[in-house]
Parts: C-alpha cells; sequence; structure tokens
C-alpha cells in the first residue's frame, strides 16, 4: 500500500511559512535550497516552494530549469512513499510521468492522474522518520467531478482503502493513518487538492503558541470539534482535536 506523506504549496515567502508552521505546530525544518523549505512533522512533509523568476521551457514534467511545470500560488502537488518506484509505475503504464529533478529533493518521479493531478513517488521517502505525533497533518482533502471515478483509481493504483462514503459522493480512502478525502464540492476555484487536515494536541495548547506568535485563533463555538484557518498566504488547512 502506497503512504501519503507530502504534499507541496508554492508561496511567495517560504521562510516565513516555514517560522509558521514551526512555531504554530511545532514542525521541524528538514531541507532547504534557494527556491524552497520543507516543514516536518514527524511523518508528513510539507514543501515550501517559491515560484522562479521569467520564463522556462517544460520539459517533461518540470520546467527544464528544475522549477514547477505549475507556478501559480496555492497547493500544487502532493506525494506518496511507495515501496518500489517502478513496481508502481507497472501499474500506471498510460499515464504521464517524469523523472523529479534529482537535486537534493526527496521525490524520485512526478505522475499525473486522467484528471490533472500531480502526485509524486519516491521509495526513499520524504525525510519522515514514521515518528507518529502531533500536531500532525492527518488528511489532504481533493477535489474531483466524480468522486468515485477518481477514488477507484487510487484505491485499485496505489491501494488504499476505502473507509466511508458519504450521501454527498464523497469518498474517504486511507493508507492506515492518513486519510484522502475526494469531494465533489471544493471550497477553491480548482480542481485538485482543496486543503490538508491538521490534528492538533488540544486547542489550549494551540491557542497559547499561537498567542506567543502574536495571532488570535478564531472564536470556537461550545462543542465545536473543527475549525478551518488559513496560513499566512490564505491557504486554508482544517484544525481537529480528534482527527480523522
Amino acid at each position: 500500500m502506497a503512504k501519503i506523506r507530502h504534499v507541496a504549496f508554492m508561496v511567495k515567502d517560504p521562510v516565513r511559512m516555514l517560522e509558521w508552521y514551526q512555531r504554530g505546530f511545532g514542525f521541524e525544518q528538514c531541507y532547504e535550497s534557494k527556491y524552497a523549505r520543507m516543514a516536518l512533522d514527524g511523518l508528513f512533509n510539507i514543501a515550501l516552494i517559491q515560484p522562479r523568476e521569467g520564463e522556462a521551457e517544460v520539459v517533461g514534467t518540470h520546467r527544464a530549469d528544475g522549477g514547477e511545470a505549475d507556478q501559480r500560488l496555492g497547493i500544487n502537488h502532493f506525494g506518496f512513499l511507495v515501496d518500489s518506484v517502478e513496481d508502481t509505475l507497472e501499474r500506471l503504464p498510460d499515464l504521464k510521468h517524469g523523472q523529479n529533478p534529482q537535486d537534493g529533493r526527496p521525490a524520485e518521479m512526478r505522475v499525473y492522474d486522467d484528471w490533472g493531478n500531480a502526485f509524486d513517488l519516491a521509495a526513499r521517502g520524504y525525510f519522515g522518520r514514521e515518528e507518529k505525533r502531533l500536531p500532525a497533518v492527518r488528511q489532504v482533502v481533493l477535489q474531483a467531478d466524480h468522486p468515485d471515478e477518481v477514488a477507484d483509481f487510487f484505491k485499485s493504483k496505489l491501494e488504499l482503502e476505502e473507509v466511508d462514503r458519504a450521501p454527498d459522493g464523497s469518498v474517504a480512502l486511507s493508507d492506515g493513518y492518513i486519510r484522502l478525502d475526494v469531494v465533489e464540492e471544493g471550497i477553491l476555484p480548482k480542481n485538485g487538492i482543496q486543503y490538508i487536515g491538521i490534528q492538533i494536541d488540544s486547542w489550549e495548547a494551540l491557542e497559547a503558541r499561537f498567542k506567543e506568535m502574536g495571532e488570535q485563533l478564531p472564536k470556537r463555538a461550545p462543542n465545536q470539534t473543527e475549525m478551518r484557518i488559513r496560513d499566512p498566504e490564505g491557504n486554508p488547512i482544517m484544525l481537529s482535536e480528534q482527527g480523522w
């Protein structure tokens, strides 16, 4: 079974965003380059990538200068830890794919599914230690016009398990720890990944960390179990104390 272990944002200021994840959630830096920083919760890797300047030819799945083909700000792609990249690609023979730039970043292969979603494959991991602690990323939400078709793809090709199917057509998949929710109605004006969900240690601890940062969380209603916030560049994040 493939394991969901990575998501990448295109951001204006990777340094500022890294500090926000470090101070707010206790994540640690695990990678640094001219254009990117990566934050790790012990298991899951968040890449914070700055758009490249100027124009460049797209060769295969990336720009010739190593940048992302899609330079738009926001969530860009996600990634799976697999036992073997080669064996996984054998189950994806008709999909567009290409080797990621081998410049120190962990992902080995970029793949595009039939709906245009970009995801990475890596057998060597994303700098994670399989350390399960809180706060931690526990959910990735993906919008699709036909959630059942997309969910069936990830079930058959990446061997994720279906754990729930809602009346609105949404399908929840899991790698045994992190959940991939495929929904029809998103919150962003684009298809693909909408947001990540972070399970927190406690509301009180989170509020204290944000207060120390000079930020204030929205006021919670009685018995409210989830809260949506936005990072410094406006990307939505769902918070939950009980998880998914």
